[in-house]
């Protein structure tokens, strides 16, 4: 679709118009609107300094007499006098010194001028002496200063009387530049205090301005200092403050200030009139031309709005983030109001005789690209993603940043010092002197700084290749830990990453192998009482068996179902715990005696062992937290495991005692088969010491034990010593 370029630059143009116009309004408003030109703020600065100005130049001058005569001087102001160049010993020596060489440097030039030798003497002398005396005078004059305050005060009296004559010399210039330049201002002022009249012209009826003062307006006052009304080009003298010596008067006059109409048709009062009522018309048809402009703009845009239709830009603009569009707006928006503010007001202030057409042009440009955007923005609004924006990003980073404050701290500190280096080094090109403060700062700051940040940054890229070794599966060796930076932690973490890489492909290793036996042990359990049901089934099927045979039969079947029964029982079981299903019914539970009960309930097959149990129990409560039946099943397991895997005829020992705070249960016993090294294998599921698998047991009773008992917070510990075998449980008592 082809874009109406006329219609938006014509609406472009009326909102320039229309914000130049607010413009002018908001700040030049006051200036103009309902006022006239004695209402004008340059007309009212004017009156403002004539006022600060007549009272003191003018109408209120002191007498220079009286004023000499209120000069005071304080003992302060003659001991700085005294002391002003030092001591009386460092003002002597200083004086001393100081006609030295001038007597010195007087002999030689006089001793090589032409002329006779004795008339060159004479001249000599003449001049020797005269600086003498002149030194001496001095000597003698600042003697007295330390000896007579009388002295050094008439001393600052004859300072601050010629300081009183610069000021009244002052004054008077003054005045006469004040009526001078202000001549068309006529006065007729009166002393409130004295009835004294003062007037510099007649104040007729055909006056352009008039200001009255009196007690209902307001008298004409003095000014609290007199320095305001005394320009430096009219002071000789080097400025005091002389309001002490001149004093404090409450003047106040009434009376009438005015402007005639005489001086307002010529000179420059009318060129200043005229000028006023020109820029107070522009300010008027500026305004009638904006508000015209808002209208035809409003009207326009009802009818083109659809000129502003971009689609390629549109689609270009809703790809940037949601604050970089506002960011957009907001800035050809403002940038518009710039270069409109300064059109506008160039032909306010020019007449329209020098308008910046190029400043123009880009307002007009920039509007049409604020009016385009708009729409858009406010569509994008409506469905912003913030969190994909660039401050949140930002926000995020300096997050990021930060993480580590240490390394954030480090890094803003190191860019400061190199950025201040650099400024040093820009400097020292224009002021040289500066290298006596660069040198020290680049040898003591700036280079150890730069050789910290290069050191730390190559030790940051050996680990970087350090860690990029290690995802090839390359472990190599461990990094130096240097110091106690945080990139130094960084080499350790990475060195401890490395260790635990390590460890954990052995123990996947270990994982592989195990989960091949446990299939392997997992077929076996299985198999063996399966196929001898299976087998003495079959055999029932023979009707010509016997009947003890058939008992015989059955007997053994019912044995291996409840072999096969308890088998699978306890595989769901420890699957069931390791997978964290297994709910406990945790109360107060005395281990005492519940160990006793287990003993208890295979005291009938320890008699039969062959064994020699020797059981330390105690009688002592001790008491804690736990599921009753549950950890019978783990003093179960353990007693079973001593059962049957201790050597015939030798002695098993079960103990339990209560120490730091934990209930400590120990079973020992001597192996019948060997165990190997690994012996923490034996908590692994399936996991016998009977590697042949001759015995009836399921390989599960540790692995459930080991469950149960880290369910409960506690601790099951194997050990291997030879033959010796023992397992120790600890568990929180209350």
């Amino acid at each position: 679709m082809k874009r109406p370029l006329g219609k938006v630059i014509l609406l472009s143009v009326l909102v320039v118009i229309a914000v130049g116009a607010f413009i002018t309004l908001t700040n030049l408003g006051r200036e103009y609107i309902g006022k006239n030109y004695f209402d004008s703020s340059s007309f009212q600065q004017e009156l403002d300094e004539f006022e600060s100005a007549l009272v003191p130049l003018a109408l209120a001058v002191p007498d220079i007499e009286a004023v000499k005569k209120n000069i005071v001087v304080t003992s302060s102001e003659i001991e700085e006098h005294r002391n002003r160049y030092g001591n009386l010993e460092d003002q002597i020596y200083s004086i001393e010194r100081n006609y030295e060489d001038r007597i010195n440097s007087a002999t030689m030039e006089e001793t090589s001028s032409e002329g006779d030798a004795a008339q060159e003497k004479d001249v000599e002398n003449t001049v020797r002496a005269s600086l003498i005396a002149e030194r001496d005078a001095k000597i003698a004059d600042i003697k007295k200063n330390f000896e007579s305050d009388e002295h050094v005060e008439d001393k600052i009296r004859k300072e601050k009387e010629e300081e009183v004559d610069a000021y009244f010399q002052s004054v008077a210039k003054a005045k006469n530049h004040l009526l001078n330049e202000k001549d068309d201002f006529n006065y007729e002022l009166k002393n409130v205090e004295t009835g004294e009249v003062f007037t510099n012209g007649t104040i007729g009826k055909k006056m352009a301005f008039k200001k009255v003062y009196s007690s209902d307006n307001g008298y004409l006052k003095e000014p609290n200092t007199y320095s305001p009304a005394i320009n430096e080009d009219y002071y000789d003298g080097a400025y005091r403050d002389l309001s002490d010596t001149l004093g404090s008067r409450y003047t106040r006059f009434e009376g009438t200030i005015a402007i005639s109409e005489a001086s307002m048709l010529s000179g420059n009062r009318s060129y200043e009139y005229n000028y006023f009522k020109t820029r107070q018309l522009i300010f008027y048809s500026v305004i009638v031309v904006g508000i015209l402009s808002a209208v035809l703009f409003v009207f326009q845009w009802r009818k083109n709005r659809k000129s502003f239709i971009f689609e390629k830009g549109r689609a270009k603009y809703e790809s940037l983030p949601i604050d970089v569009q506002i960011v957009l707006t907001f800035v050809s928006g403002f940038l518009a109001i710039l270069f409109a503010e300064e059109a506008i007001l160039s032909v306010f202030h020019y007449g329209g005789y020098d308008i910046p057409i190029g400043g123009f042009i880009i307002a007009v440009i920039l509007t049409a690209a604020t009016l385009y955007q708009i729409p858009w923005l406010k569509e994008s609004l409506s469905t912003a993603d913030w969190k994909n924006s660039l401050t949140v990003h930002g926000i995020k980073s300096l997050e990021g940043f930060f993480l580590n404050r240490s390394i954030g701290v480090q890094t803003i500190i190191m860019l400061i010092v190199v950025f201040f280096w650099g400024v040093g080094t820009v400097l020292i090109a224009n002021v040289p002197e500066l290298i006596i403060l660069w040198i020290p700062c680049t040898l003591f700051i700036g280079i150890p700084v730069l050789f910290i940040l290069l050191s730390r940054m190559a030790y940051l890229n050996r680990i970087i290749g350090k860690t990029e070794e290690m995802v090839k599966g390359n472990d190599g060796s461990e990094i130096k830990v240097k110091g106690r930076s945080p990139i130094a932690k960084l080499a350790s973490n990475v060195n401890d990453l490395r260790g635990r890489v390590q460890t954990s492909q052995i123990e996947q290793v270990k994982s592989e192998r195990l989960k091949t036996e446990l299939i392997t042990n997992v077929s076996h359990d299985l198999r063996t009482p399966l196929t001898s049901i299976i087998t003495y089934t079959d055999l029932l099927k023979n009707p010509d068996i016997t009947e003890e045979e058939r008992a015989s039969y059955i007997a053994i079947l019912d044995k291996k179902s409840l072999r096969l029964k308890t088998l699978i029982e306890d595989l769901f079981e420890v699957s069931k715990m390791a997978s964290g299903n297994m709910e406990l019914d945790k109360r107060k539970v005395d281990l005492t005696q519940l160990l006793q009960q287990a003993v208890a309930e295979h005291q009938e097959d320890i008699d039969k062992s062959g064994l020699d149990y020797r059981v330390t129990i105690g009688t002592k409560p001790i008491m804690s937290y736990v599921d009753g039946q549950k950890w019978w099943r783990v003093l179960d397991n353990l007693i079973i495991n001593t059962l049957k895997y201790s050597l015939l005829n030798t002695r098993v020992y079960i103990n339990l005692d209560q120490s730091d705070g934990h209930a400590v249960f120990v079973f020992k016993n001597i192996a019948k088969y060997e165990l190997g090294d690994d012996v923490a294998e034996l908590t692994e599921r399936f996991k016998r010491a009977d590697t042949s698998r001759h015995t009836e047991g399921s390989g599960l009773g540790l692995a459930i034990a080991q469950s149960i008992v880290d369910l409960h917070g506690g601790s099951l510990v194997t050990e291997v010593d030879g033959d010796l075998f023992k397992v120790t449980v600890k568990i929180p008592v209350i």
